[in-house]
This record gives C-alpha cells, structure tokens and sequence, in this order.
C-alpha cells in the first residue's frame, strides 16, 4: 500500500451485500484540488495535510487534469468528493456514473469517496443543483437502499454529507439530525458534516446548530467541510466564495470536542484566492485540530449521539416522494418565466413551509436561478476567448439564455460538458451581427476543452511509421490521438484565442480571414496550429478513415503542382508532436 493508502478495509461479504469496517483515521487538514493552483501544487508541495478532487472532474478526463491527480497523489493522500451522484433521486441511479467512479476510486485509492446527501435530477433530466430531501420515513428507506446500492457497487464505505437548504418540506417527520443520523445508522454509510451547511441552515430554518451536532454519532463521522457563505438578507446562501466566519470555527471547535480529530476540508469553489489564502485557512483549522484535549479520543460515540426518539409534530399529509421532485422540478423551470403562477405556485406552498416570513414559492427563486448561474461558471471556463471578446456582462447574458434554453438529460451529469451545443446557440443568436466571429471561436474553444479532456493513447513511434510507409503506404490508414479534431473558420480566431489572457490585447477581427486549424494535445500540453489548406484536407481525409493513398489521389487532383504536398513535413510534425496514435493496412 502506498504512503497515502486507503483507510478502508473490507471485512466480509453477507447475504445482503458487502459488510464494510471503515476506519476514519484522521488526516489533518486538506484544501480542494482546483485548477488555478495546479502548477504551484506540483512546483511548491505545499505544506497541507492532503488534497480533496471533485470526482466529475477526473472521472471522465483523461488528459491533463488526470494526470495532475496522479502527480499530487504522489506526495499527498486524496479524498474524492461528488456532486452529481443524486442519492436521494427516485430516478434509477445512473450505473455509466457508478462504473467510471469505481474506476476512479480504484486508480487514484482515496481515503473517501462521498457525494451530497440530496437529489439533483429526476425524469431523466440533471438539474446540477443540490436539492433538498423531505425528512420522511419514505425518504430515509429510499435513501438507504441507494447509499447500499453504491457501496455494492464500488466495493467501499460510501460517505454522504449534509446539505445546505432554503426550503423545508410540510410532511418532514424529523429534524434533520435524525434523517443524516439514521440514513447513517441504517446504512453503515460515513458523515461528512459540512459545518457551514449547519449554520446556514441553522440561520435559515432557526434551529440551534450545536443541538445538530450533539445528535450526529460521532462513530460516523469521517470528514469535516468548513466554507464561507454569503448573507442574502432574508437568508444566508453557502457560497464558498469567502473565508470561514468566525461562528462557524467556533463550531468547529465545539465538534471536534463531540468528535475527536476529525479530517477536515477547507472549501471555496467561486472567487478562488491564492494557495497562499487558501494554505492559511487550513493553517487556521489545523491551530483549532491541534490543540483538542487529549481525552477526546477519535472515533468515539459521544454522549449526545445515542439514538433519539423522532419529535412530534404537525405534520401535513403531502405528495409522495417522486411526486415532490416532480413538482419540485416543474416550478424550477417554470419560475425564471413566470414567477407569478398562480397554480404553479399555489402547489409548491402546499408542498413546502414559509420560509424568512415569505411564501415558500418565493423562496423557490434561489433554487431556480441556481441552474443558469452553475452554466455560467461552467462556461466561463470553457469559452475564455468568448467572454473576452463580448465583455463579462454579455456573456453572462449569454449564458444565462443557454441555460434556459438547454435542457441536460440523464446523461449529463458532468457540468464539463454542458457547453456542447454553445456555438449551435450562438449561430442563432442576434449578438453575431455585432461579432460575426463569435461561433467559429466558440467552435475552437470547445474543441479545445475536448482535447484537454480526450483519453489519448500511447502515440506511433517515427521508426515503426517508417517501416510500413516504405513498403506500403498508399494503403494505410493513419489513426490521430482521440484528442485532435478540425476547425476551418472564416475569420482570423487563432489569433484570439492565443490572446485570451493578454491583458493588453483588445483588437477584434473586422474582415473575413479564411483559417484552417488543427487541435490536438501532447500528453499534457494542448496544441493549436494553423495549417495550410492542403495540410488541413489531408488531415481530414485520414481522420475520416480513409488511405493516404486515397486522401494523395485527391489533393493531387486540386493542385496545379503535386510537389506543394509536402507530405513528409506534415507527417513529421504530427508524429513528434504525439498527434499520431497508430495506423493499419485494412
């Protein structure tokens, strides 16, 4: 086992599936693998206990962000943290997602694998939201076959945290420490307890926060996320855009006296400051980790978590589980163009209580416009180029119509992969007459982001090419690396997209520049290259599958002089760029 193993044993296999001992020794304190800090990570190896990635943005990947993992779990132990599993969904659970996460899991040996206790998609439609759970009996029996459905599947010890909400549902039967507890407790599946998630839900639904963690068995525990969050006025909304209120360390400190040592995460996903910041906060955490009595040993039961009777209350007989999604679903699509349905609204008020003095369907606006804004961010990533050319304000107008406009199914789990149809969307749309490039550069950068991502294989080496192309060539079929695609554009987009961080940069093309470009990445480092049109047929022909011999025939047909097909150039560039995976005589 390498220095960074797993922490999780499997004990037996019982009748009704894999019987798991987790062992939740703690690991300090960790900071979130993000993009921006990638270089400085591997540059500096930083001083933090360990890493935690996000699992949809390395499960899927097969390109730089992977490897990065693979190089920071070198030095460093690795947790993985989902968001797109939706654990509390009546949809089936998504089994491509289950396999490629076990995959992960068993590439990379975290020490955890979690996901959000919540749903965030139902009737085959991903909402990429972390929605709320009515704390029923119902959900609780739904929500334990699911957690034992996934640890079946990946063979481990699943662990799921609680949610920030803004919305409470009439028929919940318990308090929200007794549905996390009991899920656990049934299930044997760990606690990941996100402190701030407390507090903001402590503020938004006034209950008190420590009466939450003294009821959560400390036995279940297995990591701890602190977070900033944002004050809404009538509500506070969890961000991880700011660093951790001191209300919320004060907490900490409380939990981990219920706990013991406890691994710990700082969280911030929006605004990302530098490592440096962000070291701090955890330097902050670990000051709080390190001086816990030594009489509160890890793992231990505390006093306050044996089994607690669920409390009486009034509870309004409503809509089933599914038929709360549903609904759920429904009035988040329908609110951002008429928040004043009446019927609309009449049925999430009797599915859901009063929230800040306001109707709940009132509150529904956060949940409805959570969508658009995940979209923006996501891409905002993507399409840099774009937004730099159109100005922060435009695209975010831009992208909030796409959002509207695209509807993910099931299969879109990954938010790295909603910007698929942008350019499609920005063909039609009215902002082309004043940027009339704005789709071939759309186009560039979505092949761009491809590449980043494309599961490359090991390239053709020049001597075994040579041997065939000698004896036989007229009949070979090259294979590019998954990761090289075409664009032709009419417009000069190389230029900005090259530019798209050069502060000083600001000229747009005005005149039609006819640009043929060829993507492509080697191993970690993505490639963008002009060719000559000639270059850029022969290119398209081997990626349609066709021979060189074939592909030569063509082009020495629409060439004056067949000496300007500079083959041999080509093919060198392409093969010691990596670009070439294999070729064959079929």
């Amino acid at each position: 086992m390498s220095p960074a193993g797993s922490v999780f044993s499997k004990r037996k296999k019982t009748s009704g599936g894999f019987s798991f001992s987790p062992q939740w020794a703690p690991k300090g304190c960790g900071l979130g693998l993000r993009h921006p800090h990638y270089p400085l990570i591997l540059e500096t190896r930083p001083k933090v206990d360990w890493f935690e990635a996000i699992s949809e943005n390395f499960m899927d990947s097969g390109g730089r962000p992977i490897r990065i993992l693979e190089k920071v779990r070198e030095y460093y132990p690795i947790a993985i943290h989902g968001t797109a599993l939706s654990i509390g969904s009546v949809d089936p659970l998504n089994k491509q997602y289950l396999k490629r996460l076990k995959q992960l899991a068993d590439r990379m040996d975290p020490f955890i694998v979690s996901d959000h206790l919540c749903w965030s998609g139902v009737e085959g439609e991903q909402l990429h939201d972390l929605l709320p759970l009515p704390f029923t009996a119902e959900s609780v029996r739904h929500v334990v076959r699911r957690v034992q459905e996934v640890q079946e599947s990946l063979k481990r010890v699943f662990v799921i945290e609680n949610v920030s909400t803004y919305v409470t549902f009439r028929q919940s039967e318990m308090t929200e420490w007794e549905f996390v507890a009991e899920i656990a407790r049934r299930s044997g599946c760990g606690l990941l307890i996100d402190i701030n998630n407390v507090y903001v839900n402590s503020k938004n639904h006034h209950f008190d926060p420590l009466e939450y963690l003294k009821h959560i068995p400390a036995s279940y525990v297995a990591q701890i996320h602190l977070a900033g969050h944002t004050d809404m006025g009538g509500f506070l909304f969890d961000t991880h855009s700011a660093p951790v209120i001191d209300d919320v360390w004060q907490l900490y400190r409380k939990a981990l006296n219920l706990w013991g040592p406890v691994s710990t995460l700082i969280e911030w996903d929006e605004h990302i400051p530098s490592l440096e910041k962000l070291t701090s906060e955890a330097d902050k955490a670990k000051i709080i980790y390190s001086a816990l009595p030594n009489d509160v040993p890890a793992g231990e039961v505390s006093r306050h978590s044996s089994k607690t009777k669920h409390s009486h209350r009034d509870v309004v007989r409503t809509p089933t589980l599914a038929k709360a999604q549903k609904i759920f679903k429904s009035r988040m699509h329908s609110f951002i163009t008429d928040g004043r349905d009446v019927k609309a609204n009449k049925l999430v008020d009797n599915l859901l209580n009063p929230q800040g003095g306001v109707p709940a369907s009132e509150r529904m606006s956060v949940y409805a416009n959570g969508y658009p804004a995940r979209v923006h961010e996501a891409l905002g990533e993507v399409f840099e180029a774009v937004r730099r050319a159109v100005g922060v304000e435009l695209f975010g107008e831009l992208t909030h119509a796409y959002a509207r406009k695209h509807a993910p199914n099931d299969s879109d789990y990954n938010l790295n992969n909603v910007g698929c149809e942008f350019a499609v969307f920005l063909s039609k749309n009215p902002v082309l007459k004043k940027f009339p490039f704005l789709t071939d550069l759309a186009r560039l950068e979505w092949q761009v982001w491809q590449a980043f991502h494309a599961f490359d294989e090991k390239p053709a080496r020049q001597q075994d090419i040579a041997k065939v192309a000698a004896r036989d060539w007229e009949k070979a079929r090259f294979i590019f690396q998954p990761s090289v695609s075409l664009v032709i554009a009419d417009w000069d987009i190389f230029n900005l997209w090259k530019e798209k961080n050069n502060e000083k940069s600001g000229v747009l093309p005005t005149t039609r520049k006819k640009q043929y470009l060829l993507v492509g990445r080697s191993e970690e480092k993505i490639r963008v290259e002009t060719l000559e049109p000639k270059a850029y047929f022969l290119a398209k022909g081997l990626l349609q599958g066709r021979r060189l011999g074939d592909v030569c025939e063509t082009l020495a047909g629409q060439v004056k002089d067949p000496s300007q097909i500079n083959i041999a150039a080509w093919f060198n560039a392409w093969i010691s760029n990596g670009l070439i995976a294999s070729l064959n005589m079929l």
